[in-house]
């Protein structure tokens, strides 16, 4: 039986963990800082297997040595980004986290596969793998399969143009600089581009960007969880069922679409070791300098960190 373990259980971590426990017979351990609340989850979690006909078991706690032996480990732990707060805001509260947690993983599960969630995705996933001492492919980011999913979902609500029929990604960073490709995507095999107006598409491309701050704004206290979880869990069976299944994900580059030494946002084939492939598809000049403005706006937030970082030391 494969064994994942999630740190963090939050909304977004104990909603992958109850995903993950329906969609296959797994063991799962969640650990959270927070005295009581991941052994809570964990114990309702394995309380509803018996109707569903899965033999997941759980366990949960705040030892990360629960994590020990992990074939897959999922890092959803840290803070969400405020108002007012800047990436490099979020990622001097972040690192810290992240990278403990990584050196831990390394430590208890050296063959893991590791996936970070916790933002910003490309420069937490980045710290991550310095920390663990990870082969490169055995690290990655979870946020494109997010992006895309909500790509699809406002392409069928404002174009008419139901999932089935769409062939969609969305690569590039988890934010601002998210790159849809409205070019190289298809639909019923045809260019997006020329089956969807220019102005309707322009509003796909808005509300997918905005559409994590959307949903806060409904939600007030909180922020999605369902969909995150479902795009996490996707990117896990893919890995644990070596699949090879291609998917949007924060991958280390190293000269792919001409961008070395970073992890970004783009196509990639996912199996038990990892990311297992690159996939460079034929994006448009437009897509393509999209996704090396998103390059250099990763560097440029991981150079200031690593500046910050040096400072505080000093």
């Amino acid at each position: 039986m494969d064994k994942v373990t999630i740190f963090g259980a939050g909304h977004v971590g104990a909603t992958t963990a109850f995903y993950l426990a329906l969609s296959a017979t797994l063991e799962i351990a969640l650990v959270d800082v927070a005295e009581g609340r991941a052994t809570g989850i964990a114990m309702d979690i394995a309380q509803a297997m018996p109707y569903t006909g899965s033999g997941s078991r759980l366990v949960g706690g705040t030892d990360p040595g629960l994590a020990e032996g992990s074939d897959l480990v999922v890092v959803t732990a840290g803070f969400p980004r405020t108002p007012g707060m800047s990436r490099l805001d979020l990622t001097a509260r972040n690192a810290p986290i992240v990278t403990d947690i990584a050196r831990k993983v390394a430590a208890g599960s050296p063959s893991a596969v590791l996936v970070n969630v916790t933002n910003p995705v490309d420069e937490m996933t980045f710290m991550a793998w310095e920390a663990s001492g990870f082969d490169e492919r055995r690290v990655a980011g979870m946020a494109g399969v997010l992006d895309t999913s909500r790509f699809m979902y406002f392409l069928d609500r404002l174009a008419s143009k139901p999932p089935r029929d769409v062939n969609a990604m969305v690569l590039g960073t988890h934010g601002d600089e998210m790159v849809p490709l409205t070019e190289t995507s298809t639909v019923g095999g045809r260019p997006l581009s020329g089956e969807v107006d220019a102005d309707v598409l322009g509003r796909v491309v808005e509300r997918t960007r905005d559409g994590g701050a959307e949903i806060v704004s409904y939600m007030k206290t909180g922020s999605a969880y369902y969909a995150p979880a479902v795009s996490i869990g996707t990117m896990a069976l893919a890995i644990l069922g070596d699949t090879g299944r291609v998917l949007p994900v924060s991958a280390y580059l190293k000269g792919e679409y001409g961008i070395s030494d970073m992890f970004l946002g783009v196509p990639a084939k996912l199996g038990r070791d990892g990311v297992l492939e690159v996939v460079e598809l034929p994006l448009s000049l437009g897509e393509l300098s999209a996704l090396e403005a998103a390059a250099t706006g990763v560097g440029a937030r991981l150079a200031e960190a690593r500046k910050a970082g040096s400072d505080e030391s000093d």
